[in-house]
């Protein structure tokens, strides 16, 4: 990686790596560790980034449109090498090329259209087919003493609901959450550079995929987001290109799922170790919004995003010049002491945990947030209602996707009591 000039009296912490194993397995132990003088902002030569960890900061980059970018929302973390470069060029890939990653005006053309897909109105509409879906998933492991909880709900449930509401058939769901696990990989990871090949042929495909869907449904229009997004473009061409409707489902098809498997291995996860809080749920489920909101702060899907300064600016104290890339801690600031009372403690009854960064700020707060939210507490109030005794296994060693930015369990296998038949619907 190539020398950065630090800004002045700016601290750098040459150990800091959000890929090591460490930080992978438990980033609030190494938050914990980190020397006062480094918080709330220091510099992590290993990415190039400077790391904030103030919730006040990273609200000010959040608010603060007009001077920090999201061009580096999804960039590389580490260079591309030039065949996996011509193999994305080659498949439609831009360098900036979704929501996530735009500024004004780009970034409004995209969202107001997107936004159909998360109206009040269709996301009450899914509750059915989100209900029906877990039910389903979890029929198939009825009488089972042990499951692994993400292979059987928090993986399929959100990627079934999203490529449905995508207009994906259904036949395709597990080759396109197959492809979404190389994009984490591509823009949060740090592959090889033979990974890096195998990635970009995979992203490639994926952008094709897209693109032939908007054509398909063009012939076909469907009861669907991609038809809607195809109804506007029929009536003004020039409002919506067919290129930005491809866009669009590729920062919908990731961005609505794996934020969701991630929340709910989460919630799950906290709930079940802190002793009485999945028995409490189980009698209460009028308090799971609250544990998922609890869990966003304590444990967000999304620990880390990104932004770059556009001008000079000063963050707690230091002065950071223009192009100064900026690693916004999430879940850091879901634990600052300054906004939350004894933050490292899962609390069901804390007040005002929603106001947590989870889903960001402003004008890129996540259009999927209530999505995401009904899906997990469905989900989770399903689980309850069948295994109020549910538990966790027994000698699991988590492990996460290694990446900065997506966070849940790969794998959490809870246990059931064998005479704890799931209550008639």
């Amino acid at each position: 990686m190539a020398t950065v000039a630090v800004a002045p009296g700016c601290p750098i912490d040459e150990g800091f790596d959000p890929l090591s194993a460490d930080f992978l397995a438990d980033p609030h132990a190494v938050l914990a560790k980190l020397p006062a003088a480094e918080r709330p902002i220091f510099f992590a030569p290993s990415i190039g980034y400077y790391v904030l960890t103030r919730y006040a900061d990273i609200e000010q980059v959040f608010r603060g449109t007009g001077s920090y970018s999201a061009a580096v929302a999804q960039a590389p973390l580490v260079p591309l090498v030039p065949q996996a470069q011509q193999i994305l060029l080659a498949g439609g890939h831009r360098p900036q090329p979704s929501m996530v990653s735009l500024d004004e005006p780009a970034h409004a053309r995209l969202r107001k259209p997107a936004a159909r897909a998360f109206s009040a109105k269709r996301v009450n509409a899914m509750i059915p087919a989100i209900t029906a879906t877990t039910s389903r998933l979890l029929d198939a492991v009825a009488g089972q003493a042990e499951f692994d909880l993400v292979a059987v709900l928090a993986f399929p449930l959100p990627a079934t609901i999203v490529f449905s509401l995508m207009g994906v058939p259904e036949r395709d769901h597990a080759q396109l959450k197959a492809w979404c696990g190389y994009r984490a990989a591509l823009s949060w990871g740090r592959p090889s550079p033979h990974d890096q090949i195998e990635i970009a042929t995979s992203i490639a495909a994926y952008r094709r995929y897209l693109r032939d869907l908007v054509d398909a449904k063009g012939r076909q229009p469907g009861d669907d987001l991609t038809s809607d997004l195809l109804a506007i473009h029929g009536e003004d061409p020039g409002r919506l290109s067919l290129d930005e409707i491809s866009s669009i489902l590729f920062s919908l098809s990731f961005a609505g799922h794996e934020t969701t498997t991630g929340l709910i291995g989460n919630t799950a996860r906290r709930l079940l170790e802190e002793p009485g809080c999945w028995a409490k749920v189980a009698e209460r489920p009028d308090l799971i919004p609250a544990a998922i909101e609890e869990t966003l702060r304590y444990d967000p899907s999304v620990p880390v995003w990104r932004r770059i300064t556009t001008r000079p600016v000063t963050l707690s104290g230091v002065n950071l010049p223009q192009g100064a890339k900026l690693f916004l801690w999430l879940a850091a600031a879901g634990r600052d002491p300054s906004v939350f009372a004894q933050p490292d403690q899962f609390d069901l009854d804390r007040a005002g945990a929603d106001r947590h960064l989870a889903f960001g700020l402003g004008l890129h707060y996540c259009l999927g947030a209530n999505l995401g939210k009904l899906e997990t507490r469905l989900a989770v109030e399903e689980l309850a209602r069948r295994y109020p005794r549910l538990r966790l296994a027994d000698g699991q060693q988590l492990s996460f996707h290694p990446n900065i930015s997506f966070r849940g369990p790969q794998e959490l296998r809870v246990r059931t009591s064998r005479h704890e038949e799931p209550p008639a619907s």
